[in-house]
């Protein structure tokens, strides 16, 4: 009889101790524009207007609504020269035409310098604007090949939401 409440209590604790860790560390994998803004890890906050060279490829985001799109995106990585500093930022513009009511336009670039094992989101950043273009913080390019870029792109609202697309990584 004790071994089967040990087992129980054993095991409840278990989960509960489970549940507190995945609970716990869902907030922190959350990243916020303030981690790349400012300068913040490297980064370099440039004018949503700056255009450079496209590279890795581009791509579009719809939400559909009712079988139809609802919204529309467009999102690129570009390299370029930054204040004498070849550098890679994240580019997104939203349709003027297919823009919904409270639609969310949102674009991110992630960066390793480990060969992708790990890497540092910089955004997302949003634009609720049909018609509108912003850009991510800008971030060293290298020589090193351990060091890669992707941008990240969706569109949102309270209802269609996009998937998430990416560019390969550069």
């Amino acid at each position: 009889m004790h071994s089967i409440r040990r087992i129980f209590s054993v095991g409840a604790a278990a989960i509960v101790l489970g549940a507190g860790l995945v609970a716990g560390s869902s907030g922190a994998a959350q990243a916020a524009p303030s981690d790349c803004a400012g300068g913040a890890k490297g980064f370099t906050d440039i004018p949503d207007s700056l255009s450079g060279r496209g590279v890795a490829g581009a791509g579009a985001v719809v939400a559909n609504f009712g079988g139809s799109p609802w919204a529309v995106a467009s999102y690129e990585m570009h390299t370029g020269n930054v204040g004498g500093t070849s550098m890679g930022w994240g580019v997104l513009s939203t349709s003027s035409s297919i823009w919904g009511a409270g639609a969310i336009g949102r674009v991110w670039m992630d960066v390793t310098n480990d060969n992708k094992i790990s890497w540092i989101q910089c955004g997302p950043f949003d634009t609720r604007a049909s018609g509108a273009r912003i850009t991510t913080p800008a971030y060293p390019t290298s020589s090193s090949a351990s060091r890669a870029f992707r941008v990240c792109a969706q569109v949102t609202s309270a209802s269609p939401i996009s998937d998430i697309a990416c560019t390969p990584w550069w």
